[in-house]
């Protein structure tokens, strides 16, 4: 009985924190439990180095919130608090791994505190088989921002990378604001004030705006909205801030002037947010804003210099309509030629050589068994699959597209034996509710063969279409071993989707498909939405 006792106190001590916030209107102890033992908060990093990393925290503590996700970086993470001086540092490794370990931490970017150095086992018993404490050291982090960086001396490009973030989250600070524009097939910047509530117009040589931020400590926090002040709709919104351009690295991004031509009111907001995949945390007290009105273009006809316009117009009139008509004509043409293009990519993509032959190998072998009838039901939908993608159909039912990624899963099954769950939201009318035809099938595909194909039987898969608002929303997961998705894979076919994606965008103006893709070392989630769909 008393070894129990010893026991539950002991586990006790090992409590992880999950990864929700953990804050307090009332005052709350963060850093012991009621009787007096150390709590372990989980930073939620370490797994592709083999490292479970988590620490304590002093009394002054208020806000904890952990496994905040890195954009395309998914071995990366962010703590972040809020009143802290002091933390300690700890891993739970293999017993026989604990002299394979080495670790980095860095102070405020430009300090480096601790180099190559080597843990340090502790007592602590972990009661679970092969496992042990290291120590990490304690460290000072009141104002200060802190980068773990923890590695295998036999896998030093493995590297994971943990932030620990006990500074105030400062709003963004705009550093220019421009229109790129152009004429004649030459490019230039027209810069704005950085004034709110300033007048423009965006004519027609307006390609985009440019919004170009100071740099900060944490510039992937930041997401910058576009909305229309009258209406209240987010138009656009973005967080993936580019760096090659100006110097030194100040993050920018770029929003597409048909987003905004309309004449009207607008608002740029650009919030500090969270996020971990689970949930998102914004600082709405945090929101930059920027005001700005498109005006009408208006054109004085009385004027001598109206006149003369108008009377070059009525001149050239016919040959202006006729070399618009052939424009309007090249482009429907370029584009239709564009999505042919992307149909016959997807098709060498979908029926390669290779899944030709598996999938009729498979078929062979229940042949050979004498189980004709699963042969026929799996060459049926062999045929059916095959049949849709080789026809021409740009929409198809959202029943169509649930029968064929069906006949798809199965198929594939015969191969890799996983498990996958398909479900569409009932408040959707599946029959009478059409999307682009094979949206979800490349994806479905890179789940399979880059995620779960070597799990066999663990494997799982899940694809959902479900509604938000007027918004038709499309996921597909699974529990492979995940990716680094800023970078570009041979057979991923990401970047073919995105191509299609960025076409299709061109073709519903008013209704953007948003593609998001998160992906990290217990799988990948993708989500399409439709904007205003239905």
């Amino acid at each position: 009985m008393r070894k129990i006792k010893h026991m539950k106190k002991l586990l006790a001590l090992l409590f992880l924190v999950t990864s929700f916030p953990v804050f307090a209107q009332k005052p709350v102890n963060l850093s012991t439990s009621k009787n007096g033992t150390p709590i372990y908060h989980s930073a939620g990093s370490g797994a592709n180095v083999g490292l479970g990393l988590s620490f304590t925290v002093d009394s002054a503590t208020t806000r904890i919130d952990t496994h905040n996700s890195v954009p395309n970086q998914p071995f990366n993470t962010m703590v972040y608090l809020e009143g802290s001086k002091k933390i300690s540092l700890f891993g739970w490794v293999n017993k026989d791994s604990v002299d394979f370990y080495r670790y980095n931490v860095t102070e405020n970017d430009n300090h480096q505190i601790v180099e190559d150095a080597k843990p340090l086992s502790t007592n602590v018993h972990t009661y679970i088989n092969n496992k042990a404490q290291i120590a990490l050291g304690t460290c000072l982090v009141a104002n200060k921002k802190l980068t773990i960086n923890l590695y295998k001396i036999t896998a030093r490009s493995k590297i994971s990378t943990t932030i620990i973030y006990n500074k105030d989250i400062a709003p963004a600070k705009i550093f220019i604001i421009a229109l790129n524009k152009q004429q004649k097939g030459r490019s230039y910047v027209e810069m704005i004030t950085k004034l709110d509530s300033t007048k423009f117009r965006a004519d027609k040589i307006t390609k985009s705006m440019a919004i170009v931020l100071n740099r900060t400590d944490l510039d992937f926090v930041y997401t910058a909205y576009l909305k229309n002040k009258e209406t209240g709709k987010v138009l656009y919104r973005s967080n993936n801030w580019l760096y090659e351009y100006f110097n030194p690295g100040f993050p920018y991004l770029f929003i597409d002037a048909a987003y905004f031509k309309k004449p009207g009111d607008y608002e740029i907001e650009i919030i500090p947010t969270l996020s971990n995949g689970f949930r998102s945390k914004t600082f709405p007290d945090k929101t930059t804003r920027y005001s700005f009105t498109i005006e009408e273009e208006k054109v004085d006809f009385f004027s001598l210099e109206g006149l003369s316009i108008y009377m070059v117009l009525f001149g050239v009139l016919s040959g202006a309509l006729s070399v618009y008509l052939l424009r309007v004509y090249k482009k429907k043409t370029a584009e239709k030629l564009a999505i042919q293009k992307i149909k016959l990519d997807s098709i060498r993509s979908q029926l390669n050589p290779h899944f030709l032959f598996n999938a009729l190998a498979g078929i062979q072998n229940l042949m050979n068994k004498q189980e004709v009838e699963n042969a026929n039901r799996y060459l049926t939908k062999f045929a059916r699959l095959t049949r849709n993608v080789l026809e021409s159909k740009e929409l198809i039912s959202i029943a169509e597209e649930k029968m064929l990624l069906n006949d798809y899963l199965q198929m594939e099954q015969l191969r890799f034996h996983f498990n996958y769950q398909l479900e569409v939201s009932e408040a959707i009318d599946s029959d009478n509710i059409e999307i682009p035809s094979m949206l979800l099938q490349p994806f479905v595909e890179n789940a399979v063969k880059h995620g779960i194909a070597g799990k066999g039987n663990e494997g799982h898969i899940e694809v959902y279409i479900t509604l938000a608002e007027k918004d038709l929303i499309l996921k597909v997961k699974d529990n492979g071993m995940g990716y680094d998705s800023s970078r570009n894979y041979a057979g991923l076919g990401l970047q073919l989707s995105k191509n299609r994606i960025s076409l299709l965008n061109t073709i519903y103006k008013e209704n953007p498909f948003i593609l998001d893709v998160q992906s990290r070392d217990n799988g990948t989630e993708v989500t399409i939405t439709l904007t205003q769909w239905l």
